[in-house]
């Protein structure tokens, strides 16, 4: 038997069509009558016994959603460590160590350090999402139990995670639902589902002995069924636990995934494998360098020392202190806009993201109800339905449990009160028949003058069917046929399909009596009118959208919602809605496969009915579909999405879970900054491009010039020291792209790190320095007649070593931008390429360059250095060009 379920499987997950004709175990639950339904739990209308509850609870387990137990520090640090290029790293300090060469060992040590700290903190964030999701489930619940078999059973508090399937558990206003429940008896209720399904409004639900015909499209919109991470706004129930634990609907939205993200993003996804490059040309060069020395000379006990400086100035070691600087400073730059990044990698994430989808409610729009028009039965505009409506809300007011208010009712308070509708105090109120998930409406009696009247609200087709008349004008009705009720019910049927809630509200007028009111009252109503709500959007919303438009990002709307209430705020935003896409069609075309969800999602801008899974689904089809996606979006039902997104971003308002969760936090809700949060991403993006295509292409360079060196020369290229200080001067002058970065045009194109681009550009221009080093060797070669004079490997030693930091220096400005070309390099890296270009000049003829074994040079090696420098700078120019045109993109 599966975990946590009843003897058949848990209902079926929302919108999720059964593959065959007949009904799956899951539908035959839903559609069980109270009793069948007992019977199946193998529970009674008087609850468990104790007994019965510890068995299933030693049988089906905790009814525990989310794992309580962390991983231990000494396995997240195991886990920080593991990366590849880490243990490259670790591994070459050890060598280091090893042969007396401390100095190295050091930095790399400390290299070592910064890359698993950043990863660290990393995995302790989830681990605090973790616990901010868990917060958001109950900690007790009231059960039916009894001792014995033959005991009256007992209403008692105990820890929710002793739920078991069976029990019989009692819900009133202001619960959160504990576990997926079948409801045996319900008055008034209402339950806050948008956690589940996004839905912003309260949902009715009832307890019928026999559920209705044929299963709902989704579990949500069975009337008798209850789920875990939904809440009870109004009244009172009972219901049998179906599910529990994992099983529940909630459970598997929220399931456990790993620290990282579902699959590493665009951008880690390039830095990965530009890392991986780096690494192999490394472990190329340095054997291939080395063995050709020993069958062209003989073995040398300095090899091993060459080797090893050899292996550390091909590694990009600094490459994690730049890209965790970049982050960092777009991080604060990002704070001064009102953003908060809690994971620095989304930085560059926002700069390459070109898909952003967004839930509805509470972030496009404002997540609470506005009265959007008052008509009277003829379809014109007139207040008095409004003011009618608004008085039955003030009376259910006064009767309401604290925090119980139905946010409708205030809607309509608010409304009639900025219109002028409510002058004083209103009629004192004889009686209240509040709203029923079964009849659909709610009723309020009030004391006027020689009179009681009946104000009744609630859905158009139940106030309809419970009217005679129909207002015609100040004090004029006629009678409410077959004919006209069918009239009315397509007018506020035509409103509904533009996205409104309606309410139809109605009036009948009673004589004085003593006796109270009941439903029975609600019969012989005069039809006032309809009331049409809608939920607004943010005052930013529009803009934002416009912004995002023209930076290249394309939109897609994502919500839990009614598909109709999703297309009418499109059009209010300016966003053309095109077509949509329901959570039960996502579903069958994942069944389906063969990129036939990626297909259909890509074309679409509205996908609505959708669950947590499918909205993770969504986001999941996007990116491989190739592209990098960003999720906005504050409820937990997002939280799936935001973790499967490229990006996530949460509002400072969300709930805290999703905030945990979010890489990305606005800090109010002004959704505009989200055009400047792209900008300083792109920026960052940049500068990580420029740092990957100068580091890939130099050190292509390089490997293939020391294995050229150990071929063409009768001694090593390069000392090992002289091989770890130019290593060390080219990698401080790369710092200046983390330190460098600016914020790109706001409409620019989104920024990706593609690898098929930047492995031919490494290809391309590594070997053109490559070109310019060994026509370096042939030059120095002529300059010291063949290797014969004396110092003559010294002085090769200083003219490779001015050679390679100056054209390093030439290519740090003129490779900056070479993606880019209206991007000119800032000045930061000038001064780093200046700096690099004179140190390369000066510092072999100083004090520390007698101490590394340099040699002086000749003139006619200056001469050589520059012409091959020359050289260089007009083949890098002609390669730019031929990039911009053929190669780059």
């Amino acid at each position: 038997m599966p975990e946590h379920e009843l003897h058949s499987p848990a209902l079926p997950a929302p919108g999720r069509p059964d593959p065959v004709d007949e009904p799956s175990p899951g539908d035959r639950l839903a559609r069980m009558s109270r009793l069948q339904i007992l019977r199946e739990a193998a529970s009674s209308p008087r609850g468990l016994t104790e007994a019965q509850a510890e068995a299933r609870l030693a049988e089906f387990g905790d009814n525990t959603v989310l794992p309580r137990r962390e991983a231990a520090w000494s396995r997240r640090a195991l886990t920080a460590v593991r990366d590849p290029f880490t243990v490259l790293l670790a591994g070459l300090a050890l060598i280091c160590a090893v042969i007396g060469s401390w100095g190295s060992a050091a930095i790399l040590a400390t290299l070592v350090l910064i890359a698993g700290g950043l990863r660290f903190a990393g995995e302790r964030r989830s681990a605090r999402a973790l616990r901010a999701l868990r917060e958001l489930l109950p900690g007790t619940a009231t059960v039916l139990r009894r001792a014995e078999q033959q005991d009256l059973p007992l209403a008692r508090e105990i820890p929710v995670d002793q739920l078991v399937p069976g029990d019989l558990v009692r819900l009133s206003s202001g619960d959160a639902v504990p576990a997926d429940l079948r409801l045996l008896r319900a008055q008034g209720l209402a339950v806050d589902q948008s956690a589940l399904t996004g839905e912003s409004d309260p949902v009715p639900r009832a307890a019928p002995d026999a559920p209705p015909a044929g299963a709902a499209a989704s579990g949500f919109e069975e009337p008798h069924l209850c789920f875990t991470g939904s809440r009870v706004v109004s009244g009172s129930a009972t219901g049998v636990v179906v599910a529990t634990g994992g099983a529940t609907l909630f459970g598997a939205a929220h399931a456990t995934a790993p620290a990282s993200r579902a699959g590493r993003s665009a951008v880690e996804r390039g830095v990965r494998r530009a890392v991986w490059a780096l690494i192999a040309f490394m472990l190329a060069a340095v054997p291939l360098t080395v063995g050709a020395d020993t069958l062209l000379h003989g073995w040398s006990a300095s090899l091993l020392p060459f080797a090893v400086a050899a292996a550390v100035g091909l590694t990009p070691e600094l490459l994690p202190v730049v890209l965790s600087t970049v982050l960092t400073r777009g991080s604060r730059r990002l704070a001064g806009h009102g953003l908060l990044v809690r994971r620095f990698p989304a930085v560059s994430e926002l700069g390459a993201m070109d898909v952003l989808c967004v839930d509805k409610t509470g972030t496009l729009t404002t997540g609470t109800l506005a009265v959007a028009l008052s008509l009277d039965p003829a379809g014109r505009p007139d207040p008095r339905a409004l003011r009618l409506a608004a008085l039955a809300a003030d009376a259910a007011f006064e009767s309401a449990e604290p925090g119980a208010f139905d946010p409708a009712d205030e809607a309509l308070l608010d409304a009639a009160d900025a219109a002028g509708l409510l002058d004083g105090p209103g009629p004192a109120v004889l009686a209240v028949l509040p709203f029923d998930a079964a009849r659909r409406c709610a009723s309020v009696v009030l004391r006027e003058p020689g009179r009681h009247v009946l104000l009744l609200k609630g859905a158009p087709e139940a106030v309809l069917e419970r009217c005679t008349e129909v207002r015609t004008g100040p004090g004029t009705t006629r009678p409410l046929d077959e004919d006209g009720r069918a009239a009315l019910e397509r007018l506020a049927a035509e409103r509904a399909e533009a996205g409104l809630r309606m309410l139809a509200v109605a009036r009948a007028e009673r004589a004085p009596r003593l006796g109270s009111y009941g439903l029975a009252d609600e019969q012989g109503l005069t039809l006032i009118g309809f009331v049409g709500m809608q939920d607004e959007p943010a005052d930013s919303a529009a803009e934002a959208l416009g912004l995002l438009a023209v930076a290249g990002v394309a939109i897609k709307v994502v919500t839990g919602d009614h598909p109709r209430t999703a297309v009418r705020l499109c059009h209010r935003l300016g966003l053309a809605p095109g077509p949509v896409l329901l959570g039960s069609e996502l579903e069958a075309l994942a069944a389906e496969g063969g990129g036939a969800l990626a297909e259909a999602v890509r074309g679409a801008v509205v996908l609505a009915r959708c669950s947590p899974e499918q909205k993770a689904a969504v986001v999941q089809a996007l990116r491989r579909d190739g592209r990098s996606v960003g999720y906005l979006g504050d409820g937990v039902n997002d939280i799936p999405a935001l973790r499967a997104a490229d990006v996530g971003i949460s509002a400072g308002t969300a709930v805290g879970a999703a905030r945990e969760w979010a890489d990305v936090v606005l800090g109010d809700r002004d959704l505009t900054v989200l055009g400047r949060a792209l900008a300083v991403g792109r920026s960052a993006v940049t500068s990580v491009a420029a740092y990957l295509r100068i580091a890939l292409s130099c050190n292509l360079g390089n490997a293939v010039s020391m294995l050229a060196g150990g071929v063409l020369l009768p001694f090593l290229p390069m000392l090992p020291v002289q091989v770890l200080v130019q290593n060390l001067c080219f990698d401080a002058a790369q710092l200046s792209f983390a330190v460098s970065s600016r914020d790109s045009r706001a409409g620019a194109a989104p920024v990706r790190l593609r690898w098929g681009s930047l492995a031919r550009f490494a290809v391309l221009f590594g070997l053109l320095n490559s070109v310019c080093d060994i026509a370096m060797f042939e030059a120095m070669k002529r300059v010291t007649r063949g290797f014969v004079v004396p110092d003559a490997a010294g002085m090769f030693h200083t003219a490779w070593f001015s050679e390679n930091l100056a054209t390093q220096a030439l290519a740090l400005p003129l490779l900056y931008s070479v993606s880019s070309p209206g991007l000119r390099p800032p000045r930061a890296v000038w001064c780093a390429a200046t700096a690099l270009g004179l140190g390369g000049l000066l510092l072999p003829g100083s004090r520390l360059g007698e101490l590394l074994g340099f040699e002086a040079m000749p003139p006619a090696a200056y001469a050589a250095l520059g012409i091959v420098t020359v050289c260089y700078g007009g083949l890098l120019l002609a390669g730019r060009r031929c990039w911009q045109r053929f190669g780059g993109s």
